[in-house]
C-alpha cells in the first residue's frame, strides 16, 4: 500500500509498523500513535520516529495518505483475504469469534467518545426536519440502506434508496427535491454517484449526513452532519456491525424525535397485516 524506499534498511521497530500498517489500514486510521505501539510492541515516541522514517511528517500525515490510498482501492479482493487468513492460520489458538469480538471491542470504544451522542442527535435533528430521507452506500452497504430504509418506513418516515450505477444512476439524482436530506455511506474508494449525490444536494439545498471513517475526505466536507464511525477488521477482512450499529441509532433517535408518528403507523402496519391474514 505504503511506496516505501530500502526497506532493508529500516529499523525492526520501523519495519513492524509497516508491516501493521500493510495488514491493517482501515485500524490504522482510528489508532492513537499508543495504540500503535501497543500492536507492535514498542513505545509512543518510537512509533512516531518510525513513521517520520517511512517519510511521512506525523501521524496525521499517515492517516491522510492511507485514507486517499483506501479511496482509490490500492487492495485487491485476493490480497485482502489473503492477509485474514494468514491471521487465521498463524494464530490457530484463537477462534474467530474471539477475535470478532476482539476486533468490535476496539472499535465499540471509539464510538464511546464524548462528543459523538451530541452529533448523533444533531443528524437525527436534521433529518427529522426533513421531507424525506435518502439513503445511498456502494457495494454491500447498499444493503444495510435497503434494510434502514425498512425500519425508517416502520415509524412514519418517508424514504428512498438511490441504487444504481453508471447513466442508470441519473434517474435517482433526477428524483431529488428541495427538503430531502440522504444519509450517505462514504467507506473505501469515492465513487462519482457518491459526488454527484453531494452536489445536487448543494444546488438544490438538500441535507448532507454523511457517515465515514473518513471525516476529512472529500464526501464529508461541506455535509451539515458527519459522524465518524470506524469499520471493523478481522485480518483485513472488513465487517459492517458499527455502521449498521449507527444507522440503527439514527432510527431510534428519529423514533423519539416522533413517537406519535411512530406508533400511528405502528397500528397501520398491524392492521395490514391482520388484514392479509384475513384474506389467505
Amino acid at each position: 500500500m505504503l511506496e516505501v524506499q530500502q526497506r532493508q534498511n529500516l529499523s525492526a521497530a520501523a519495519t513492524r509498523l509497516l508491516d501493521y500498517i500493510e495488514r491493517h489500514p482501515n485500524a490504522v486510521l482510528v489508532s492513537s500513535a499508543l495504540e500503535l505501539a501497543a500492536k507492535i510492541d514498542a513505545s509512543d515516541a518510537t512509533v512516531i520516529r518510525s513513521i517520520q522514517t517511512l517519510g511521512f511528517d506525523g501521524l496525521p500525515h499517515l492517516k491522510t495518505v492511507i485514507a486517499e490510498k483506501l479511496d482509490e482501492g490500492a487492495r485487491t479482493p485476493v490480497e485482502k483475504v489473503g492477509v485474514t487468513v494468514s491471521e487465521l492460520t498463524q494464530d490457530g489458538s484463537r477462534p474467530p469469534l474471539q477475535m470478532v469480538v476482539e476486533a468490535y471491542t476496539k472499535t465499540l470504544e471509539r464510538l464511546s467518545r464524548p462528543a459523538l451522542p451530541e452529533q448523533f442527535q444533531s443528524a437525527a435533528h436534521l433529518l427529522n426536519d426533513a421531507s424525506r430521507i435518502g439513503l445511498h452506500g456502494g457495494g454491500p452497504l447498499s444493503r444495510l440502506a435497503q434494510q434502514t430504509a425498512t425500519h425508517l418506513g416502520r415509524i412514519g418516515r418517508a424514504n428512498f434508496v438511490m441504487e444504481g450505477t453508471g447513466h442508470a444512476f441519473a434517474d435517482a439524482l433526477l428524483g431529488l427535491q428541495p427538503g430531502d436530506a440522504v444519509i450517505l455511506l462514504a467507506y473505501g474508494k469515492v465513487h462519482k454517484e457518491s459526488l454527484l449525490i453531494k452536489e445536487e444536494l448543494q444546488r438544490i439545498g438538500g441535507i448532507l449526513v454523511v457517515i465515514t471513517d473518513n471525516p476529512t475526505g472529500r464526501l464529508a466536507v461541506g455535509a451539515q452532519a458527519v459522524l465518524e464511525v470506524p469499520r471493523t477488521e478481522v485480518g483485513n477482512m472488513t465487517f459492517y456491525g458499527t455502521i449498521l450499529l449507527a444507522l440503527e441509532t439514527l432510527v431510534l433517535s428519529l423514533t423519539q424525535l416522533g413517537p406519535d408518528q411512530a406508533m400511528e403507523t405502528a397500528r397501520r402496519l398491524r392492521d395490514f397485516r391482520s388484514e392479509l391474514d384475513r384474506r389467505t
